[in-house]
């Protein structure tokens, strides 16, 4: 069992009408299957909930079909213009856009309007309510954060997250280090109103989060939790088509010269591919890397390296646990999210590769404590 704030999060959430559903860029199962349990729960609440990520939206057959995934919020208030017509009333109102400029032309009736008669207002924003899953800062939000930092600032976030690094930026922070998934600890919030939907949405999480519950994170109440999930409705046997058995001759082809050329150095693994091999990897090509770093012992991160250009590398480094991907890189100028950073160094695939791995050798050798 998990040890929840439960009153703090019945009050967020009964003062919410509007929620907005994020986390990071380039999400990844556990944190989209989440983030549509939320939804559909708080629909069934007579809640008005969207999901809004940054990146790359992967899509399975087995995820609901009505949920509805944003790229970007949009507008997310209206601008207001109000005039008093207390001493005057309006007779008529019309409005012209002439080049950059909008001009409303508004006629009294029996009396003159003044500029004092005119306020302006930015009005409030849509949501009231702000879930960020999966997010150790908000920054790693991409775009969703950086194009509407005052929102982000303005409105109450729950923050959701099974890391330790996370920088507690909520209003109510939940976040359980020792879970194996996001999924698990939305379990236990929204356990009330599991219906088949939600059920399936949290146990793709749960399995692609602990490799089909081969994690070490994986607990007796775990695989309850997930039996539970089953007995709910939860479709088992879609979601493992879906991950596992649907690959193309194409995708195992590409996925198998990154197998070939693998490699081992203390706690990082390596491979990589050549430009014209870039096109065939399947939508799913950093769950299946995660799961390469699972099945491997001892391994904190996988890096693949692509050569662009015969003198111009790209570099994608991912971790799992507690380990930030863009802290290992960030030195040589590389960005990211938690588990997930690209690079691109000016040199051949060779020396990027051995500088690459130097750099985040020693960053481990750092955290591990050697």
């Amino acid at each position: 069992m998990m040890d929840l704030p439960n009153k703090e999060l019945d009050k967020i959430l009964a003062s919410a009408n509007n929620v907005l559903i994020t986390g990071p860029s380039n999400p990844n199962l556990d944190v989209l299957g989440s983030a549509m349990a939320w939804q559909i729960f708080l629909a069934k609440q007579k809640k008005k909930a969207d999901i809004c990520f940054d990146g790359k939206i992967a899509k399975y057959d087995f995820l609901p079909k009505g949920t509805n995934v944003q790229k970007s919020l949009g507008n997310l208030n209206k601008f207001k213009i109000v005039l008093d017509i207390s001493k005057t009333k309006v007779k008529q109102l019309s409005y012209d856009v002439s080049g950059d400029e909008l001009v409303i032309d508004i006629v009294p009736d029996n009396g003159i309007f003044s500029a004092k008669d005119v306020q302006t207002d930015r009005g409030e924003y849509k949501y009231d309510l702000i879930i960020i899953l999966g997010a150790d800062s908000i920054e790693s939000l991409g775009s969703v954060f950086i194009e509407n930092r005052h929102f982000f600032h303005s409105r109450p976030i729950l923050n959701i997250d099974t890391s330790v690094l996370n920088e507690n930026y909520g209003q109510l922070n939940i976040v359980e280090a020792n879970s194996t998934s996001l999924a698990e600890i939305s379990y236990y919030i929204l356990k009330k109103g599991i219906n088949q939907e939600i059920a399936t949405c949290l146990l793709a999480g749960m399995i692609l989060a602990t490799n089909s519950f081969q994690s070490p994170k994986v607990t007796p109440d775990s695989l309850a939790l997930a039996s539970q999930l089953i007995i709910k409705g939860a479709q088992r046997e879609k979601i493992i088509q879906g991950l596992y058995r649907t690959k193309n001759i194409s995708t195992l082809k590409s996925w198998g010269k990154v197998l070939s050329r693998l490699k081992k150095q203390d706690n990082i693994i390596s491979s990589f591919l050549n430009n014209d091999e870039l096109e065939n990897l399947p939508k799913d090509f950093s769950d299946m890397v995660k799961d390469l770093i699972l099945s491997t012992p001892g391994t904190q991160v996988a890096v693949i390296f692509y050569q662009l250009e015969l003198y111009q590398t790209e570099a994608w480094v991912y971790s799992i646990a507690n380990i930030n991907a863009t802290d290992l890189i960030k030195d040589l100028g590389g960005s990211g999210s938690r588990h997930l950073a690209k690079i691109i160094i000016d040199k051949d695939i060779e020396s990027s590769t051995d500088k690459i791995i130097s750099n985040i050798s020693k960053k481990l050798d750092i955290i591990n404590g050697a």
